[in-house]
């Protein structure tokens, strides 16, 4: 018997009369989708745009349990992406900025220009030595299937023909049994074929790859209807260049990006219709997921991706599981990107003995109500983006956020609960609680030996 693992949220399983015996003997398969620079508001189960319609999404939604306080584990892609991967802050990785395409030298160069501080050194891929959810779970007898965005395999991948860089950082060196489209390219060198990629093979003249992806995600499926399976399902979508098949750009009343998150939402309707026709779907953890905040606008949240404000880290996130997780819930726990790892393997009933784990299982609160103890969540981000809210670090706990500006050496408090949108700094006026949060970070950064933004020589010579 198959059980898919949509992000399976298994791992509580067992106290859920009748199941624990089921759970013990059976591998829950598991569908992880993650959709690059989907904003918290690009859903139109959050109600806070106008134009997105995302009725397919927001269905599978209702099945389930949306967390209203869910984080990426950075502002940007490539560092969130480990994370999840890896169960670690970007930070502890070493990899705490998006690998750049137009090569690290150029980036760096760039970015420090008229800054007092240069850019914190970073990782351009994803090392093989790192554990990886795909890793444990074929060791534990899964079939492993990565299909679409990688963006972990090497810095400079618009200077090559087909985004492969350095093939040994692929996600079949990570654990992946099959890897379709994942290679160095942080976006598509084009969204309809011929894709120009060396890892995804061309379609028919004019095939929109986000539909493709979906394609060759069924058919994976498809092939696994006897054993186990993990099927990573990383969109390209919504990520610039913003393209779109213009029949759906028509109905979007001409915006693409709402086109583009139109199509996403018929794609996710492929999925459940094909888990629910092939009577799956109360076997199945869905887990939907992005990677950072949206590059749009956000509302109701400051900012934007690349900023530690809100509106650059808090993303969509729900888990849904047909029969073992209670329709129509909204958690407001804070959860981040590293508690996949946890969550998957600890879902799965795979034992790990992988040291480091940063993330908590969210299993005991998706099967069984229960509430994660109250801890703090951090970000360490020590590079320049043109967004308010860069070159910092930050830290949550419980309704409590402080971020900390390196070039401004300038801290600020703010209350989520009753402050979402950020507007009031309350540094002045609870500095005890400021002193706490900056001692819980100051803790965290030095426990993790995270690299710090160093005087920009350039800078200095240029402002004597």
């Amino acid at each position: 018997m198959k059980n898919t693992l949509f992000f399976t949220l298994l791992a509580a399983a067992s106290c859920m009369p009748g199941y624990a015996k089921q759970v013990a003997t059976d591998k829950p398969n598991v569908l992880f989708i993650l959709v690059d620079d989907l904003g918290y508001s690009d859903v139109s189960y959050m109600n806070y745009k106008s134009g997105i319609h995302t009725p397919n999404i927001d269905k599978l939604a209702d099945t389930g349990v949306i967390f209203t306080n869910a984080y990426a584990a950075c502002p940007v892609c490539s560092p969130t992406r480990a994370s999840i991967l890896t169960g670690k802050y970007p930070a502890t990785l070493k990899l705490t900025c998006h690998i750049p395409g137009m090569g690290m030298e150029k980036y760096l160069n760039k970015l420090k220009k008229g800054k007092p501080l240069q850019e914190a050194y970073f990782r351009d891929h994803l090392p093989t030595g790192e554990i990886t959810i795909a890793e444990e779970l074929a060791e534990a007898g899964y079939d492993t299937g990565f299909f679409g965005k990688w963006h972990l395999a090497g810095e400079g991948s618009i200077h090559t023909k087909d985004g492969i860089v350095n093939a040994d950082y692929h996600p079949d060196k990570q654990g992946f049994d099959i890897n379709i489209g994942g290679n160095a390219y942080g976006q598509p060198k084009s969204y309809f074929s011929p894709y120009k990629s060396g890892t995804l093979n061309d379609g028919p003249d004019g095939e929109y790859l986000t539909d493709r992806l979906t394609t060759e995600a069924i058919d994976f499926m498809k092939s696994h209807n006897d054993d186990p399976f993990f099927c990573y399902l990383s969109y390209y979508t919504v990520h610039t260049p913003y393209r779109a098949p213009k029949g759906l750009v028509d109905d979007n009343d001409g915006n693409v990006y709402h086109a583009m998150i139109n199509c996403l939402d018929n794609n996710v309707g492929r999925l459940v219709d094909y888990l629910t026709k092939n009577n799956l779907l109360e076997n199945t953890l869905i887990v939907f997921y992005a990677d950072n905040g949206g590059l749009q606008a956000n509302p109701p949240l400051r900012a934007r991706k690349g900023s530690l404000y809100e509106g650059g880290i808090r993303v969509p996130l729900f888990f849904s599981w047909k029969g073992h997780i209670k329709a129509g819930k909204q958690n407001s726990t804070p959860v981040t990107s590293v508690d996949m790892f946890p969550t998957l393997l600890d879902i799965a009933n795979v034992n790990t003995d992988v040291k480091g784990i940063e993330g908590k299982s969210l299993a005991p609160v998706l099967l069984q109500g229960e509430a994660l103890d109250e801890r703090p969540l951090f970000w360490h981000f020590p590079h320049h983006r043109s967004e308010d809210g860069a070159m910092g670090a930050a830290v949550r706990k419980g309704e409590w956020k402080l971020i900390y500006e390196f070039e401004k050496d300038r801290y600020q408090l703010f209350n989520l609960n009753k402050d979402v949108s950020e507007t009031t700094d309350l540094l002045s006026k609870y500095p005890k609680k400021a002193k706490e949060l900056r001692k819980d970070l100051e803790r965290w950064q030095k426990k993790i030996d995270a690299e710090m933004p160093l005087p920009n020589p350039d800078f200095q010579v240029n402002n004597k």
